[in-house]
């Protein structure tokens, strides 16, 4: 691999606003000086990530996530520096006129690289297979038919897999990739009798599922065929680089658009997105099958304020809405629900009605939460009956039970009376009685003297930690400094990552001279480590009682190491006077005399 120059790194970080970087990946919000928002690094409801402007370096409170836009690409997306250089140079439009090799492109850093290599050969072959073959024609008619333009079919990769048991196997073993591997990445089957593999997909339309990063990581295949007995699409199979749970189909695409407009639209089918982005629609996701996890909601959270939810119009639509709606509110995201005609689906609104119309009066003119359950509950009921009236003011009451807005609730009853003609007081007495058994179900359901998980930014830190911390920042800006400490202290940290990074800090300081806390933060591989340094170098420092700061963070961790020197000393005297080491016993009491005289004088 041809190095990086300096200069050429340094001018990829002048280019790169950490704000507008950190923002496609994060909803920030600027609270005073920093930006703030869900850190993307763990789970969380409150923001406690944090993006300064001014130094242009993240860190988040919960974790202790750490660093600068480069070291943010290098942990967000598990890539090397090279890598991470590379894609923000592109994003800066910056060239690089230098070449990696396939091991500094991530293949060493990533034990599944191999996978992900296979997923992208097969990805294009099939692509090619569909745009550039005879066989691919009949599966091309067909998608062209659908609405589909050349332009769409080359950006979501869409391919054709031939009718054929070995065609992929081959050209992966030409490729000499371990045949193994690709079975358990889902792209062949080992044969019945155990000498060789097959295709899993043959005949079928392909459709590429990227990770967030954009690396294809599985396919869903389409048949042509109309036959019962073939399943209309099959799915590659769990693998170590493909968990539904954690895969939106056009989450890499939708990202910076959802970040624009501030709103995510999730459908339950990924052709349901395919079919919105030709109605202009650029910032829906979807789920794979009708599960919607914890991780999905959380990183749509991350990156939208509001979540509009649009699943199709016949009955199991409605069920997945609801699951949907139920979920996310729970999670903290305000959704709301667009609704379809009849058993329409996203798809086929679009083909009868047009695409602005789906925009503006489906996606466009969505349900708040409560509006939609009323609508739910309604739907299969007549209210001309008495028992299908009781049967939904009970089932609506219990949904607004858990509501704490007041409006919400008026507005609710006010519908609930009209609908059902049961006056607001009767309906207001009825939804007090299931609050206070909720209440009192809450109360009980709570457990006396819960603990609750401690934080990074909770956990009080002791006198020495804070003395190395404030030690730390004070050596990663003053390289004169750090020649003073390590002359005068060899050592002077307690903790090992301190002490490593100390070591380490002496090694970029004879290599580059001067300070420069962004590039020495990017040099370190163990992100550990990087959250350390990143978090000293959050600290405030005051450049006019600097000398006194390091002063008394030299004393206090000089004071403490003598302090446990005696207190090792007394261990081992006590030690000695068991094994009747008088000789020995006595060096120590005169050891330790010493020290406490030492130890009086600072």
């Amino acid at each position: 691999m041809t190095k990086i120059p300096e200069e050429t790194i340094e001018q990829i970080r002048a280019k790169t606003d950490i704000v507008d970087l950190v923002g496609e990946y994060v909803q920030l919000t600027k609270r005073g000086r920093n930006w703030f928002g869900l850190c993307p690094f763990h789970g969380e409801n409150t923001p406690s990530f944090s993006v300064s402007e001014e130094k242009q370096i993240f860190h988040c409170f919960g974790c202790g996530a750490g660093g600068n836009a480069i070291t943010f690409v290098m942990d967000i997306e598990n890539s090397p520096f090279t890598e991470a250089i590379s894609k923000l140079a592109g994003r800066a439009g910056i060239e690089l006129e230098v070449s990696f090799s396939e091991t500094s492109k991530g293949g060493s850093s990533n034990e599944y690289q191999q996978m992900i290599d296979a997923h992208a050969l097969a990805a294009n072959f099939y692509s090619h297979l569909l745009l550039n073959t005879v066989e691919g024609e009949k599966a091309l008619h067909y998608l062209e038919q659908r609405g589909f333009s050349r332009e769409h079919i080359e950006k979501y990769g869409i391919g054709w897999s031939l009718d054929d048991r070995e065609v992929l196997t081959q050209l992966l073993m030409r490729k000499k990739f371990d045949m193994k591997e690709m079975e358990l990445a889902g792209l062949c089957i080992m044969k019945n009798d155990g000498t060789g593999y097959f295709d899993r997909f043959r005949g079928r339309i392909m459709f590429p599922l990227h990770d967030d990063n954009g690396n294809v990581v599985a396919f869903s295949g389409r048949t042509l065929s109309d036959s019962k007995e073939e399943a209309k699409y099959l799915n590659s199979p769990e693998t170590p680089i493909f968990e539904k749970s954690r895969l939106l189909y056009n989450f890499h695409n939708a990202r910076l658009n959802v970040r624009k407009t501030g709103k995510v639209i999730l459908f339950e089918g990924f052709m349901d997105t395919i079919a919105a982005e030709r109605a202009g629609i650029m910032n829906s996701v979807a789920v794979m099958g009708t599960s919607l996890s914890d991780i999905h909601l959380t990183k749509m959270k991350r990156i939208a304020n509001q979540l509009i939810i649009c699943c199709d119009g016949d009955n199991a639509g409605w069920d997945a809405a609801k699951r949907f709606a139920v979920l996310s509110t729970q999670k903290g995201l305000d959704a709301k629900i667009a609704l379809l005609p009849g058993k329409m689906d996203p798809d086929e609104y679009i083909s009868t009605f047009g695409g602005d119309s789906f925009s503006e009066k489906v996606i466009g003119n969505p349900h708040s939460y409560m509006s939609f359950i009323m609508a739910y509950y309604k739907r299969s009921k007549n209210l001309s009956h008495e028992n299908d009236v009781l049967q939904y003011i009970h089932e609506v009451l219990e949904e607004l039970a858990p509501r704490v807005s007041p409006v919400e609730r008026d507005l609710m009853i006010r519908q609930l009376t009209a609908e059902t003609g049961v006056s607001p007081s009767a309906l207001n007495e009825q939804l007090m009685k299931k609050v206070g058994k909720l209440a009192k179900q809450e109360k009980t359901m709570q457990p006396a003297g819960q603990a609750v998980p401690m934080t990074v930014s909770d956990r009080k830190m002791s006198s020495i930690e804070r003395a190395e911390r404030l030690l730390l920042c004070h050596l990663l800006n003053d390289g004169n400094l750090f020649d003073r400490i390590r002359d005068e202290h060899q050592e002077l940290f307690f903790r090992e990552d301190y002490a490593a990074i100390f070591i380490k800090l002496a090694g970029f300081y004879e290599k580059h001279g001067m300070p420069d806390f962004h590039r020495f933060a990017e040099s370190l591989e163990d992100r550990e480590l990087r959250k350390v340094v990143m978090e000293a170098a959050m600290l405030d420092r005051d450049p006019e009682f600097a000398e006194q700061e390091i002063e008394d963070c030299v004393h206090h961790l000089n004071k403490h190491r003598i302090i446990r020197r005696i207190d090792e000393m007394m261990h081992d005297s006590k030690e000695a006077e068991k094994m009747n080491d008088h000789t020995r016993a006595l060096e120590l009491a005169r050891e330790i005399i010493q020290l406490r005289k030492s130890l009086s004088a600072l």
